[in-house]
């Protein structure tokens, strides 16, 4: 799980850029760094458009510009969107803060090692472990590729035994529950494009074949991914 508000505000404290969280149905979670005349300035409804609109399971950060010099930075993490900014990159704008373009790489890095750094809290022991959370930050990032724990464990130099108890200590989940739900997930967003195929979405999250994709999901949501398209349909409709 993720230490949300901890996320967040070490975000704020080492970078001192304003930063939203909010849920995937838009809810604000938590801010820091936000005076009167920026929450007056963020644009609620652009950056829900933009973010049904742009992101997608590619890539999950996106910058999006509202104007000229005023830009917002989306990262898309485990249900969570995390807004930074606004940001301006005109110096001569005292209201907000400023940082040029050519940081906004660096920007992006320091909020994603946080959430690395942070994925995972075992409630047993009251610590991080890092293994597990190297092993969910590689889920995040290669999900959609075949991922193999005897290949992880092997890169993780850890015995794979070992591993598989303590990620279950961890997380309360088997690492392949894990790594199922959260392609599971991801194609959710994918079953809204009706130009795909159930084939395309099932290879395009990681799954080797329709069938395996279809009974993971149905086991998962109580519900086939066919059922699941035509709800989102009929809800848009």
């Amino acid at each position: 799980m993720l230490n949300i508000n901890y996320i967040a505000e070490t975000f704020f404290n080492c970078c001192n850029i304003p930063i939203k969280t909010i849920s995937k149905d838009y809810k604000e979670i938590d801010k820091y760094g936000y005076n009167d005349y920026m929450d007056k300035l963020y644009p609620k409804d652009k950056i829900e458009n933009f973010i049904e609109i742009k992101i997608d399971n590619n890539k999950d950060i996106h910058t999006l510009s509202i104007e000229n010099d005023i830009h917002y930075i989306i990262k898309d993490a485990c249900n969570i969107f995390f807004i930074l900014g606004p940001i301006s990159t005109n110096f001569d704008n005292k209201q907000i803060c400023y940082k040029p373009f050519t940081c906004f790489k660096y920007i992006e890095y320091v909020l994603c090692k946080i959430i690395e750094n942070n994925l995972v809290y075992d409630i047993n022991t009251g610590s991080y472990n890092i293994y597990v959370r190297k092993a969910i930050y590689y889920i995040h990032k290669y999900y959609n590729e075949d991922i193999s724990i005897d290949d992880l464990c092997e890169n993780l130099n850890i015995n794979k035994s070992y591993f598989c108890n303590l990620f279950k200590k961890s997380t309360n989940q088997t690492f392949s529950n894990f790594l199922n739900q959260f392609r599971v997930e991801k194609s959710k967003k994918l079953l809204a494009d009706p130009s795909l195929s159930l084939l395309d979405v099932a290879l395009e999250v990681g799954f080797t074949n329709q069938n395996y994709y279809t009974i993971v999901f149905k086991k998962m949501t109580n519900q086939t991914p066919s059922m699941y398209r035509k709800e989102l349909i009929s809800i848009k409709s």
